[in-house]
């Protein structure tokens, strides 16, 4: 691809816009545990799209609402105004036949550890016992398993069934836009210490690839933070 005829401070300007006005993904979200990320930048000489999706457990939203992809959307062709919007929260889970998966009251406990979710319609066992949970590095925060605990638990092995498929990628960005980068981990800014995207080394290489169509351009030295276990205070609030 010849490069194109937008600019990096135009990509980077508008995530600085959407960072300032919280429109940005924050990792560490007061209201979000954090579980897991993806994203995905989109161009041809004319158009670009970057595509950020941030799985996360609600607790305020609790029951299977809490287990949510937010799918952020950024470019100069996407269909509505940059940035996140309800339309695009993603919720795949449901109960399994005939037993419920969160208690009544509480909403993000669990009724019982062990048991079978639904994740877009496919039977799924889980166990959230506390044994289970430190064998895949999990440490219960509660004395009681909640919807974090599920969410996190189930993606060393379930993880695409959480994430957009192609067609719910492409809501809001024209279906023949090439994509020409995919990232499952990165070195994000800390919006909450003031960071921002402009000024973030992964951000101004995106920058890069997108305007020059090179994936190659893409070699971070900044090692990736997006592992949940990076922000502990994500979800706390």
């Amino acid at each position: 691809m010849s490069p194109a005829n937008f600019s990096e401070s135009e990509i980077l300007g508008q995530l600085d816009d959407c960072a300032l006005k919280f429109d940005f993904p924050m990792l560490d979200n007061g209201y979000v545990y954090p579980a897991d990320v993806r994203l995905h930048a989109f161009a041809d000489q004319t158009r670009w799209a970057i595509v950020i999706e941030h799985l996360g457990y609600h607790m305020r939203a609790g029951d299977h609402n809490g287990i949510t992809n937010c799918v952020s959307y950024y470019g100069n062709c996407i269909y509505r105004n940059p940035g996140s919007a309800l339309e695009d929260f993603l919720m795949v889970t449901a109960n399994a036949p005939g037993n419920a998966t969160f208690e009544a009251e509480a909403g993000w406990y669990l009724r019982a550890p062990k048991g079978q979710i639904l994740v877009r319609d496919q039977l799924i066992d889980f166990d959230c016992t506390a044994e289970a949970l430190a064998e895949i590095g999990i440490e219960m925060t509660d004395t009681q398993a909640s919807g974090t605990e599920l969410l996190r638990s189930l993606l060393p092995k379930y993880r695409e069934l959480f994430f957009a498929t192609e067609k719910e990628l492409r809501r809001q960005i024209p279906k023949d836009l090439p994509c020409i980068l995919t990232l499952n981990e990165w070195h994000h800014p800390d919006l909450a210490g003031d960071d921002l995207p402009s000024a973030n080394e992964t951000f101004q290489l995106i920058a890069s690839v997108l305007r020059t169509g090179d994936a190659s351009a893409y070699s971070p030295t900044s090692p990736p933070n997006t592992h949940w276990s990076n922000w502990p205070e994500g979800g706390t609030m």
